[in-house]
């Protein structure tokens, strides 16, 4: 019976993976401070390996170094690398793993980077968590002085939040920064827990380089149908929808080391 309800858990995972993109974004906003972001599609390779890998990350999992480049004159998965791994909590879940904007690193406007956590509906894209069925918690970088034309200064990695209670379309950075640089590596770590019933009784934590920069009570569902961590993300892109969060040459950014679990 017990190996009849991890393979059904496995399966479950397994079509989260493959259903998380959501809906496709068409807004006008002039240049602004709104950090929208275009429909997310995973764009790893997907092969057999990863039947096996997701039923070691029911517990704990863990990734290798890896170096995404980012296109040129790209937005959104297509410009770097989207892709998720099968977790499973209803309780507890984090994510650490270490990041460093290699040298030389075009700031443009920003851009979605790092491990982050996906919840429920796993709600990113502009597809707020509004009816309760999803949310997620990911890192982006944002550049405010920079375009499609100016490298820009000043960068820095906030919170990128989708729930229950969101104020708006997009994720919620909570006003949070923490100001970075090219060439140096970060120690990031997002936790969350999830919330009981209709109480705003979770919590979301950011730390960067053992400096806690967000820890936000929070509602992330109210369908306990919903009420689960199932996927560990790896989004790495521009955007942002419009063209100045573009970039007119390639970048990349190292993730020497990450690894997740359910405490």
């Amino acid at each position: 019976m017990k190996k009849v309800l991890k393979l059904t858990s496995l399966l479950f995972m397994i079509a989260l993976v493959f259903n998380s993109c959501e809906k496709e974004q068409n807004v006008n906003e002039p240049e602004s401070s709104v950090k929208d972001e275009l429909k997310i599609v995973n764009n790893d390779a997907f092969t057999a390996k990863v039947a096996s890998e997701s039923m070691a990350a029911l517990a704990a999992g863990s990734a290798g170094s890896r170096t995404i480049t980012l296109q040129t004159n790209t937005l959104s998965c297509p410009g770097g690398l989207c892709t998720s791994y099968g977790v499973w909590s209803t309780g507890l879940y984090t994510v650490w793993f270490t990041m460093k904007f290699n040298s030389g690193f075009y700031w443009s406007r920003g851009g979605k980077c790092g491990y982050g956590i996906l919840i429920g509906d796993q709600n990113t894209g502009g597809d707020p968590g509004w009816d309760g069925n999803g949310g997620s918690a990911r890192f982006m970088w944002y550049c405010p002085n920079g375009s499609n034309t100016a490298k820009g200064s000043g960068a820095y990695l906030q919170p990128y939040v989708y729930y229950k209670d969101q104020p708006g379309q997009f994720g919620n950075d909570f006003g949070k920064k923490y100001y970075i640089q090219e060439g140096v590596t970060y120690n990031c770590q997002i936790s969350v827990k999830l919330n009981t019933g209709s109480n705003t009784d979770g919590y979301v934590k950011y730390y960067v380089n053992g400096t806690e920069i967000l820890n936000q009570k929070i509602r992330w569902v109210t369908n306990n149908a919903k009420r689960n961590v199932n996927a560990v993300s790896l989004h790495t892109f521009r955007g942002g929808s419009q063209n100045y969060w573009t970039a007119p040459v390639t970048s990349s950014i190292n993730y020497p080391s990450a690894t997740w679990d359910a405490l």
